[in-house]
């Protein structure tokens, strides 16, 4: 019985994604070009445009969790941000986003992926502007929040939208394409960030509120673009539905793909007897892998920490010895550029060599890249200058910082800086001072 199920769901699924060559001979006796390549011929424009449009929300992403990288370094001078303060404005974006993203699922079914899509603009566009006109590390770190919340309603609702308004012969091609977009931002965000590097004062201002320009521009797009019709036929809006297919596909099996989208969705319907649809998948052998994999992937990316180093390359770099704020800005420009480039050479490859071993391939380039880091962060600390000079103060007696030895150790301490003159190239006269408190640049004690 389990076998009978499961060869039925294979065949609903097939049905699903089938290319319009797999259709039943009623179209070539209507003269309806069948094949594949006749078929890409005329695909209108207009889904491309839709595609373009949807995948802005994706370039958002990259571009506002790729722009910290740079601007702290300008924003951590200009506002005196502690450690603790730059790691807020930093991963409150990830946290609002990972929150408004399990409601993205269901504003989705409830308003619609285009309004959806709309909100997210908005929610940019205010965050932008909010980031710009900031004057104070709490309104700030409000800006930040807020385009968090947009990036977590886009996520959820851009790679739907455009699965479910491309043909399928492109679907796959179209919804990479937001994730293109996404590596794409944060390399713009790179470039931007030292573009606007040199700028004395406020540098980060124009940085942080550049994103306005993207989500202004998908929001006013997306005032004329249609939803998606299969939303459209979820909620009873047949003959809105029928219209949008015409005008995303021409003349090229709309009754068929109305037909097929219709079926699945009574499919589904029947199934909704069943259980929720989370309850389904975990009940059912072969999804429940599916998730497990998908799940686990996504779990194993995150925590190897890879976005992390994409946060703070342009800081990274600084602790490598660059000083000068531009150079560390370009360099990371330089890993953005990298990033976005593999990804184009990934979607290349995806279909040549295929996912698993794509997959396996990009984990042991990820793994050596992280050990290389890590190695890195070691010599440099077994490497680290010893302090040389103490201070006669007597005010620093009760202090933390005194007690260090090395550099190493006393920058971990963020109430400590290391204080330091060059003979040369060599490391002369080394303390270990406490931090001005109205200052982070500087020490306690005036060094």
């Amino acid at each position: 019985m389990e076998e009978l199920i499961g060869d039925r769901r294979v065949e609903d699924e097939r049905s699903l994604i089938k290319t319009p060559s797999n259709v039943p001979t009623s179209n070539q006796e209507n003269d309806v070009p069948t094949s594949t390549d006749q078929i890409q011929h005329n695909t209108p424009c207009f889904v491309y445009t839709l595609a373009f449009f949807s995948a802005l929300g994706g370039f958002l992403f990259g571009y506002d969790t790729g722009v910290v990288s740079g601007a702290m370094l300008l924003l951590k001078r200009e506002m005196n941000l502690s450690s603790l303060w730059q790691e807020l404005l930093v991963s409150i974006t990830v946290g609002a986003a990972a929150l408004s993203a399990l409601a993205g699922g269901y504003l989705n079914g409830l308003f619609g992926r285009r309004i959806c899509i709309l909100l997210a603009s908005f929610i940019f566009s205010a965050g932008g502007i909010i980031l710009s006109v900031a004057h104070n590390k709490e309104v700030l770190l409000c800006g930040r929040l807020t385009v968090g919340l947009g990036l977590g309603i886009a996520s959820m609702t851009v790679p739907v939208y455009i699965a479910e308004v491309s043909p399928s012969h492109l679907r796959g091609q179209l919804v990479t394409i937001n994730t293109l977009f996404i590596t794409g931002g944060q390399f713009i965000a790179s470039v931007v960030d030292g573009a606007f590097s040199y700028l004395h004062h406020d540098g980060w201002r124009y940085m942080l509120g550049l994103s306005v320009v993207p989500a202004a521009l998908q929001f006013m797009g997306f005032l004329f673009l249609p939803e998606s019709p299969r939303w459209l036929l979820q909620n009873g809006d047949t003959q809105k539905a029928r219209l949008v297919l015409s005008q995303i596909r021409g003349s090229v099996n709309v009754d068929e793909e109305y037909e097929s989208i219709r079926s699945s969705i009574e499919e589904e319907r029947k199934d909704s007897a069943g259980g929720t649809v989370l309850w389904r998948i975990l009940t059912y052998g072969p999804t429940r892998r599916a998730l497990i994999v998908g799940c686990g992937l996504q779990m194993f990316q995150q925590l190897s920490g890879i976005n992390t180093v994409m946060y703070y390359s342009a800081t990274i770099i600084q602790m490598s010895g660059v000083q000068n704020d531009q150079m560390a800005i370009w360099l990371a420009a330089a890993t953005a550029f990298t990033n976005f480039l593999f990804t184009l050479v990934g979607v290349w490859l995806v279909e040549r060599v295929g996912r698993r071993k794509l997959t396996l391939g990009s984990i042991l380039g990820t793994a050596a890249s992280l050990m290389v880091l890590a190695a890195g962060f070691l010599l440099s600390a077994q490497a680290s200058p010893p302090v040389t000079f103490h201070s006669s103060d007597s005010s620093l007696h009760n202090s933390t910082c005194i007690t260090y030895g090395f550099c190493e150790s006393c920058m971990l301490d963020p109430d400590c800086g290391f204080c330091y003159g060059k003979n040369g190239t060599a490391v002369a006269e080394s303390s270990c001072m406490p931090v001005d408190a109205a200052n982070t640049e500087t020490a306690a004690a005036g060094r």
